[in-house]
């Protein structure tokens, strides 16, 4: 008798996996956001009896069990993007309670809390970047991936640009030394061609028309307009930490107890990023600007996880100010090495 072959189950990332988990982190972070400011706007409502008290921790372990059911009972596309989405809003409803987790006396406000809030967050971050960056697709992911594209063609769906991609994806798939799957993939690829013209016409989504719109908007403002923009705000922020530094060292009674006590560490954070930002400024202006951006981007950077994280738990929920504004800071400067210096052009 022949032995049954040995199945492979080594790991395969998702299509578009990326895309599902940005979608879960902005999510998670918008039902943060929105659940704090409600919150703070009610001011702190409770659902429930002298007895009993519905915490959203409890909403958000709905969620996550609704995200959790849909992929295992529905084959759907939709149902891996619903899933993304309530996981997101499942986990920020959860996550948001921490502090009463962690605590004896159930503290909503201990101030650790939203430190780890955005530890978490950070850490889902890391995990979408490893998930953000491209790998060659053997054979057998790249079969993988069109046989997930290929429900667009059950649900009427498909395009002529999705059909192109997989048609790519299956390409690959057919330089299998593995004849079953080539031949899979063959027939596949012959099967997309003969449907080619009955596919409708791809049209650009909601989202991509808005993004386009933006980076239209965006490359408007001409090369050195943009060039002058992430100059002030590099010297603007270099002026906010000078200023930081100055408060730190003079101390005083101004201070929280809390800051006192940190100061040692935030005035060598600080004092970085300052250096950073001045390096980055002297590069920028002396015709360097891929290095300027580099350095530019790593001072924000360091700030956004070291000094931000230490700031929520000094400042607590007013610290999301500065770390929005520094990502929209990091966007403008990820624009500009995109639009200007990714294709080759001189800085």
């Amino acid at each position: 008798m022949r032995s049954r072959p040995k199945g492979i189950r080594r790991a395969v990332r998702r299509d578009r996996a990326n895309s599902y988990l940005l979608a879960s982190l902005l999510t998670f972070a918008a039902t943060v956001i929105g659940v704090r400011v409600f919150l703070q706007l009610t001011g702190f409502p409770q659902i429930g009896n002298s007895v009993l008290h519905v915490a959203h921790a409890l909403w958000g372990g709905l969620l996550l069990f609704v995200a959790a059911m849909l992929p295992l009972a529905l084959a759907n596309r939709w149902a891996i993007q619903a899933s993304a989405l309530l996981s997101g809003a499942g986990i920020g409803l959860f996550i948001d309670e921490v502090g009463k987790f962690i605590t004896q006396t159930n503290d909503y406000f201990f101030p650790p809390a939203l430190s780890i809030i955005y530890g978490f967050f950070l850490l889902a971050v890391v995990v979408y970047l490893y998930l953000r960056t491209p790998r060659r697709d053997d054979p057998r992911v790249a079969m993988y991936h069109a046989l997930e594209g290929l429900p667009d063609v059950l649900d009427g769906d498909l395009d002529t640009a999705e059909a192109h991609r997989i048609k790519g994806q299956l390409a690959t798939a057919e330089q299998s030394d593995r004849m079953e799957l080539a031949s899979l993939a063959s027939a596949l690829i012959a099967y997309l061609q003969r449907e080619e013209g009955h596919l409708a016409q791809a049209s650009p989504t909601y989202w991509n028309k808005l993004a386009s719109r933006i980076e239209a908007a965006g490359r408007r403002t001409g090369r050195r307009s943009h060039r002058i923009i992430i100059a002030g705000l590099m010297f603007l922020w270099l002026i906010i930490v000078v200023g930081y530094i100055a408060v730190l060292i003079r101390g005083g009674d101004n201070l929280d107890s809390q800051v006192l006590q940190w100061r040692v560490p935030l005035l060598v954070i600080q004092v970085t990023i300052g250096g950073l930002m001045i390096a980055a400024l002297i590069s920028w202006f002396t015709g360097n600007e891929n290095r300027g951006l580099s350095v530019a981007v790593g001072g924000f950077l360091l700030s956004l996880v070291a000094l931000q994280t230490l700031y929520f738990y000094l400042s607590q929920f007013s610290a999301l100010t500065a770390t929005l504004l520094q990502l929209a800071i990091l966007l403008v400067l990820f624009a500009y090495r995109r639009w200007y210096l990714s294709d080759g052009t001189p800085a």
